[in-house]
């Protein structure tokens, strides 16, 4: 008996504890309510003016970044400044972040490390730029916002989620970013914005300065509570992933083969099985598909538009062709307020400007623009350039040309000036040439001339053309420093890729339709076989064989191009 009792005791206490524990658990999880802010002083405001008695909640502004004053700290080429001609307005009340323009190796940035107990956040923040910039997704030189941990304890800082910022597209301009990020444990946090501008001897296309202001993450709720996700894990046309999908894009452009008049199916995966996605297809081609994507609070709500448009004979690709002015819609026109900027699709430029018909410039060829590339500049020329995603196909390009004053150039050397197409099919910023054309050699001066040609894309991918000349610099002008005008631009489909019937009539690829492996017969010495997506994205490439297996690709129709010197192309259905 007096074991049993003992027992009974023992699981009473056990009991006890156990609801005790879960009490104060439900306490801990309880106490930080929804909209509870984390960082310390997110406006990046002075206490109580220039020098603060709460130096833990306030920051001086009084020039580069201390060590670790108001929450702020472990920053680098930068400093906290107040409204002024220079600077602007801030966002916030009296404070904000600039990042100078060029700074050592490690670049320009500013940190805040706080505990985070596990749960879900949202973050947000407001940037705005002095200049216009541009840059890619790819590279270290992008502007970043980015979440580190370190579970570890050994002042290595783990990347877990990270942020390209906006692209300006007008000067001190204050534009917010919001996110959210799913914190699994109760760690140290560190939140961090970087750029690397360059440095003196080596400045990048981002030496310019970056204000930062009113950052917050806060609480939105524990882990098991409802959440506001709304992303998508992934977007289909017609079965397969939409070419350059990214969880954050609400965008897309999607070119169809010549002849399609049926619109696509598209379906779209919310990241949070919790979330809804509501698809209303295009009623025609061309036309828009529109995703609505609902959280699982209810109320979180995001829109993802897909763009169709089947590829026709004369279909412009580039972005404001004729280099015009577009008062209502900045993204397809240029300001013609002097310097490149980034806008209406032509960006990237240097030793130029948007200029209109003045006595200097003479008459445009088109309405109201055309781009002037000045007479010297730097080592890099002068250039313009527009980058597009372009289906597979045979395109014609064409542009007109003019000078000031007569100019002279040979066929070799670097001088020449030149229309360049380039490709970057692995992404590492490096653009390849794959086609160079000189321009046309005045006879006249201030005479418009034309040139025309053709480019054959044979997969689709990003592709960029650019216009360039060098002048020399003003130490050591060369035979071209001289202006040169350029108007009137085009880069339109004119047909999809095929080959003769002559040359289909010998191969065969069997079994046709296939679940998973295809044979190729009357082909000799293939070098490779490439596999792509009724979009034109490559699927499977194999080399040196007659063989392919196709077992782990989508079921429906794809494309498939054997190359043996000659390209054959033919389609095939997977089952």
């Amino acid at each position: 008996m007096t074991k049993k009792i003992t027992q009974n005791s023992m699981k009473t206490i056990v009991c006890g504890c156990i609801m005790a524990f879960t009490f104060l658990f439900s306490l801990t999880i309880s106490s930080q309510e929804v909209g509870d802010e984390f960082l310390v002083n997110p406006g990046i405001n002075t206490a109580t003016g220039a020098n603060t008695t709460t130096p833990d909640t306030g920051v001086d502004g009084s020039g580069n970044f201390p060590a670790q004053l108001g929450g702020w700290g472990s920053g680098g080429g930068g400093a906290y400044a107040s409204a002024s001609t220079v600077n602007g307005d801030c966002h916030s009340n009296d404070r904000m972040f600039k990042m100078f323009k060029v700074g050592g190796s490690s670049g320009q940035f500013v940190t805040q490390t706080v505990t985070l107990p596990a749960g879900n956040y949202n973050w947000s923040f407001w940037t705005k730029w002095a200049e216009l910039v541009s840059w890619d997704n790819t590279g270290d030189s992008t502007p970043k916002f980015t979440i580190l941990t370190d579970d570890d304890n050994d002042s290595t800082w783990e990347e877990v989620q990270s942020v390209v910022t906006t692209q300006p597209t007008t000067v001190d301009t204050w534009v917010e970013q919001t996110g959210t990020y799913t914190n699994s444990i109760e760690r140290e946090v560190r939140i961090k914005f970087s750029k690397f501008g360059g440095t003196n001897a080596a400045p990048s296309n981002l030496n310019e300065l970056w204000f930062i202001d009113d950052v917050s993450l806060n609480f939105a709720g524990g882990l098991g509570n409802v959440t506001d996700d709304i992303t998508l894990s992934d977007l289909t046309v017609d079965g397969t992933t939409i070419s350059g999908f990214s969880p954050l894009e609400t965008n897309y452009d999607v070119f169809l083969p010549e002849g399609t008049t049926t619109v696509p199916t598209v379906v779209a995966t919310p990241t949070d099985a919790s979330a809804t996605s509501d698809v209303t297809d295009a009623t025609s081609l061309p036309g828009t598909t529109s995703i609505l994507i609902t959280a699982q609070d209810g109320t979180t709500t995001s829109t993802v538009t897909v763009n169709f448009v089947a590829l026709a004979p004369g279909l412009e690709f580039l972005v404001n062709g004729g280099v015009n002015t577009t008062a209502v819609d900045p993204d397809t026109g240029v300001d013609g307020s002097g310097n490149f900027p980034v806008l209406g699709g032509w960006g990237a430029g240097v030793g130029g400007s948007y200029a209109p018909t003045s006595a200097t410039n003479g008459d445009c060829y088109s309405e109201d623009r055309m781009f002037k590339l000045f007479k010297k500049g730097g080592p890099d020329g002068q250039f313009i350039n527009q980058t597009i995603t372009l289906p597979a196909g045979t395109y014609n390009w064409s542009f007109w040309t003019r000078w000031a004053v007569l100019v002279s150039w040979g066929n070799t050397g670097d001088y020449e000036p030149t229309f360049k197409i380039m490709t970057n099919d692995d992404n590492d910023s490096t653009w390849e040439t794959v086609q160079t054309v000189v321009t046309t050699q005045p006879t006249t001066a201030n005479e418009w001339m034309q040139q025309t040609g053709t480019f054959t894309n044979d997969i689709e991918r990003k592709v960029r053309i650019k216009f360039s000349k060098f002048g020399g610099t003003t130490a050591e002008p060369t035979n071209l420093s001289e202006l040169m005008y350029i108007d009137e631009v085009s880069l339109n489909f004119d047909s999809s890729l095929s080959v003769s019937e002559q040359e289909l009539m010998s191969l065969s690829i069997y079994p046709n339709p296939t679940s998973d492996m295809i044979s190729i017969k009357g082909v000799e010495n293939i070098k490779s076989i490439k596999v792509y997506s009724i979009l034109g994205g490559l699927e499977k490439e194999v080399f040196n064989t007659n063989q392919v297996d196709i077992s782990e690709l989508s079921s429906g129709i794809h494309l498939i191009k054997i190359d043996n010197g000659t390209i054959y192309s033919k389609k095939i259905i997977k089952q």
